[in-house]
């Protein structure tokens, strides 16, 4: 009898994650997750995501083997990939930081090109998690144009140090709308936030808060460094 999912190599030296039954059929499973999450059990949803991203990982090498590279232009795989990305995410969301890199971490060494954008959400682990090291290795992959990376640089000194320079609030300080949202008394994720957010042209406000809301469960970690932060923002 054939595995329901099995690894299949391709001309190109990248491999696909081949579904042979219903638990094999990853874009279902995660459409099945989104649903759940959607009528509102969230708790579902994760579940959903976390047990598929089992089934991924008991199919991949095991970690001496090193990872494989995957060949995202197969749908099946590519849902894979995403399952990984919304499991980590669920594990950020819940405080389980260490899981939650450990999956984004395994996602990358499948695809170094990152084309899911796990980079972002990593940083925020590795903050959680006080990882400041791993922190500064991917620091350059998320680039001088999000404010996640002031931020970040921000947190890191304020732990590590117990200050935070001006020279690095002045960066953060060029994203207006972002500051402006960490400044705010409330962040809500009303209809009019949702309706703009999903818009096909979001506005920078409405990017600034969704920045925020992912940002604020690592900086809820450290409950001066806001504080401390704003009060030296202009």
């Amino acid at each position: 009898m054939r595995p329901f999912l099995e690894l299949q190599p391709t001309a190109n030296q990248t491999y696909r994650l081949i579904g042979n039954s219903a638990r094999g059929n990853l874009n279902a499973r995660l459409e099945q997750s989104y649903k759940a999450e959607q009528s509102g059990d969230y708790q579902s949803a994760c579940q959903l995501r976390y047990e598929a991203f089992e089934d991924i990982l008991a199919t991949l090498p095991d970690d001496e083997d090193g990872a494989v590279p995957l060949d995202r232009t197969h749908p099946n795989t590519l849902a894979a990939m995403e399952i990984t990305l919304a499991s980590a995410v669920d594990n950020y969301l819940a405080g389980e930081g260490e899981i939650a890199a450990a999956q984004l971490e395994l996602l990358l060494d499948c695809d170094d090109e990152d084309p899911l954008e796990a980079t972002p959400i990593l940083a925020l682990c590795y903050a959680m998690i006080g990882e400041w090291e791993c922190l500064e290795d991917i620091e350059q992959d998320l680039g001088d144009k999000t404010a996640l990376t002031p931020l970040l640089r921000a947190l890191k000194q304020f732990v590590t140090t117990g200050k935070i320079e001006s020279a690095i609030v002045s960066q953060l300080s060029r994203y207006k709308e972002f500051t402006a949202e960490l400044k705010r008394a409330d962040h809500p994720t009303d209809e009019a936030y949702a309706r703009d957010i999903n818009s096909d042209r979001p506005s920078r406000a409405a990017l600034a808060r969704e920045l925020y809301l992912r940002a604020e469960v690592a900086l809820n970690i450290y409950p001066q460094f806001l504080s401390a932060l704003v009060a030296q923002l202009k």
